[in-house]
């Protein structure tokens, strides 16, 4: 028996047993955000698919750069995976020397969509994104808006309107959209650019005014929010998350969490407390996620290389 067959034939019962203890999924952004709930929805329905624990662990910081570089870092042995936040993943290392690369992180499956939104306070003067943009439009820099940081689909929504209309915008980074939401409701910004799974439950209850969203069609959760492209103007941005593991994990793991996933995205369960959330279940397999991904990550290089952003 030749030594590679050897280790074949050791490594082969324990990749059947995997998982044989707890795993953990890092979350990029803080407590409460369209991130967050994401990774605490999809928890307890995989754990059964797996059968073993989940903890997730949240690890905030620079715009989701110090969670995707823990994910990046974290040993390849299958017990640790990350939720994936697109652009962030893919706009970090474009924008900055980062502290991880694309390439360091496996991409297992896609799995919701969540449109990024501009939302003003509930006593706002603005009731509609026109008389927001024409405002900005007449008084330069006087509209704040508030984002979760530099390359998230929020900043870069907010950046692509400010380009469709020519209205100049204050950038207000914050730390988690749960800060950002914070500020808004407070008043401490004009607006805040927050996916629409993160604004609707408040603008239930009256505390926030939706005035537009950025996905490429109304969503049928939320009919009476306008896209901005049906107002007229062309700017579509989407919050996408999947599930990713190390570089260097073995594909029969990466197999078999992507098999785990497709059953939690197929599942009644998961679909309906996705509409509770306002989110797009939008499931993708590992391939064809892969090869999405690697689009997107080219798409965001040619708009930097076009204009960086700011």
């Amino acid at each position: 028996m030749t030594a590679a067959a050897a280790v074949l034939i050791s490594a082969g019962p324990a990749l059947a047993d995997w998982p044989e203890k707890p795993l953990e999924l890092l979350v990029a952004y803080g407590a409460g955000g369209g991130t967050d709930v994401t990774a605490r929805t999809l928890q307890p329905l995989l754990e059964k698919e797996l059968g073993q624990s989940i903890v997730v662990v949240n690890r905030p910081g620079a715009a989701g750069e110090v969670g995707h570089a823990a994910l990046a870092d974290a040993k390849p042995d299958g017990y640790t995976m990350g939720i994936l936040n697109l652009p962030p993943m893919l706009t970090i290392p474009i924008t900055k020397d980062a502290a991880f690369k694309p390439e360091q992180i496996i991409p297992v499956a896609g799995l919701v969509r969540d449109p990024s939104a501009i939302s003003v306070p509930g006593n706002s003067p603005f009731n509609t994104l026109e008389e927001l943009i024409a405002y900005a439009k007449e008084n330069p820099g006087a509209v704040t808006i508030g984002t979760t940081g530099v390359g998230t689909d929020d900043h870069l929504a907010m950046r692509y309107l400010a380009k469709a209309t020519g209205a100049e915008f204050t950038h207000v980074p914050f730390a988690s959209a749960g800060a950002a939401r914070t500020a808004l409701m407070g008043g401490h910004v004009s607006a805040a650019a927050l996916n629409l799974g993160e604004a609707m439950p408040n603008a239930q209850e009256g505390k926030v005014k939706i005035l537009a969203q950025f996905g490429p069609e109304t969503s049928p959760l939320a009919p009476d929010v306008p896209t901005a492209k049906s107002l007229g103007y062309d700017v579509e941005m989407l919050s996408e998350r999947g599930v990713g593991v190390p570089a260097g994990t073995d594909p029969a793991i990466v197999e078999k969490l992507a098999a785990a996933i497709e059953a939690v995205a197929k599942n009644p369960a998961f679909i309906e407390r996705n509409k509770e959330l306002y989110t797009e279940v939008s499931y993708m397999p590992t391939e064809a996620f892969q090869k999405h991904v690697e689009q997107l990550r080219k798409d965001y290089q040619a708009m930097w290389d076009e204009s960086p952003w700011q």
